[in-house]
C-alpha cells in the first residue's frame, strides 16, 4: 500500500465513522470516484468539527489556507498545517479534477458564523444554512459524480445536498435544542405556534407535528425534484445517489414512526438500507 493510499484510507474511515449512510452508498463507487468522495467528505467533516468538537479557529483558519494552497499550486510541494493525510489526499484530487474551492470557502464562511448562532428570522436563512454547510459539499462533489458538469449538475447536486441537511434538521430538534440551538426559523415557529422547550419538556402536539411535516414536504419535494434530474449525472453515480438520497429520505418515516420524538436520534436499519440496495441494483442493473 502506498503513502497516498494510506492518506485515502484515513480519509475513509473518518467517512465510515461519522456518516454510515453516505460510507453505504458512496462506496459502490469505481475506485478513483470513491477516493475522492472519502477525501472531500474528509474535508468538509473536519471543516464542521474545527468549531463544533474542536472549538480551534486557527485549526479552521488552518484548513483553509491549506485549500487556498492546493488552489494556487496544485502540484506543488506543501508543508500543510491542518491534516496533512487529508490535503494530500486533496491535493491528489485537485490535480485530476475540477474542484469548486468556492463551495469550499462558502462552507468555512457558514462554519465561522456558526460560532455566534442566533436563531432564523426566516426560513430564507434557514435555506441559506443548508446550502451553506450542505449544498455547498454538493458543488464540490459534482466534478466527481459526472461526466460534463454544468449548470444544472451544480443546481441538482446543491439542492440535493439541501434536502439531506433539512432532514439532519428534522431528525434532531431534540439534540439541537439540548445543545441550545433551534433550526426551524421564528417565522415557522409563530406561524405554526410552536415552542420547542414547551414540546421537548411536555411531548409532541399536534402543532409541532403540522410544524415538523411542512418542512418534511420541503425535503420530499427537493428529494423528487433530484430525482426527476438523476441523469445529470454520470451513469457510474445515479445508482449511488439515489441509494443514498433514499436511505436519507427514509429517515423522516423513521422519525414519524417514533412519534417524532425529541429524545431519540433514529436510524435506518441494515435491513432497510440493504432492502433499497437490492431495489435500484434491480432498477439499475449495474451497482
Amino acid at each position: 500500500m502506498t503513502m497516498m493510499d494510506m492518506n485515502f484510507k484515513y480519509c475513509h474511515k473518518i467517512m465510515k465513522k461519522h456518516s454510515k449512510s453516505f460510507s453505504y452508498a458512496f462506496d459502490l463507487l469505481p475506485e478513483d470516484q470513491r477516493k475522492a468522495v472519502w477525501a472531500i467528505y474528509a474535508v468538509c467533516r473536519k471543516i464542521d468539527d474545527s468549531i463544533d468538537v474542536y472549538g480551534d479557529i486557527q485549526f479552521l483558519n488552518q484548513i483553509k489556507e491549506d485549500i487556498q494552497s492546493i488552489e494556487k499550486y496544485p502540484y506543488e510541494y506543501h508543508h500543510f498545517q491542518s491534516d496533512r493525510r487529508i490535503m494530500m489526499a486533496l491535493q491528489h484530487v485537485a490535480q485530476h479534477k475540477n474542484i469548486a474551492f468556492q463551495s469550499f470557502y462558502n462552507l468555512i464562511d457558514t462554519v465561522y458564523k456558526d460560532q455566534h448562532f442566533t436563531m432564523f428570522e426566516t426560513d430564507a436563512e434557514l435555506f441559506g444554512y443548508c446550502y451553506g454547510v450542505a449544498g455547498t459539499v454538493g458543488e464540490v462533489l459534482t466534478p466527481i459524480l459526472s461526466d460534463h458538469e454544468t449548470h444544472q449538475t451544480y443546481d441538482v447536486a446543491r439542492r440535493l445536498g439541501e434536502s439531506l441537511q433539512l432532514i439532519n434538521i428534522l431528525r434532531d430538534v431534540g439534540e439541537d435544542f439540548e445543545n441550545e440551538r433551534i433550526y426551524f426559523s421564528k417565522q415557522r415557529l409563530k406561524q405554526y405556534e410552536v415552542d420547542i422547550a414547551e414540546v421537548y419538556q411536555n411531548g409532541v402536539n399536534n402543532h409541532y407535528i403540522d410544524l415538523w411535516e411542512y418542512y418534511a414536504a420541503i425535503a420530499e419535494k427537493d428529494f423528487r425534484d433530484v430525482m426527476d434530474q438523476i441523469k445529470v449525472f454520470s451513469i457510474e453515480a445515479q445508482p449511488i445517489i439515489e441509494l443514498a438520497a433514499r436511505i436519507y429520505i427514509e429517515i423522516l418515516d423513521e422519525v414519524r414512526q417514533a412519534n417524532y420524538t425529541l429524545h431519540e436520534r433514529v436510524f435506518v436499519e441494515k435491513r432497510k438500507k440493504a432492502k433499497l440496495f437490492h431495489e435500484i441494483n434491480s432498477k439499475y442493473h449495474r451497482i
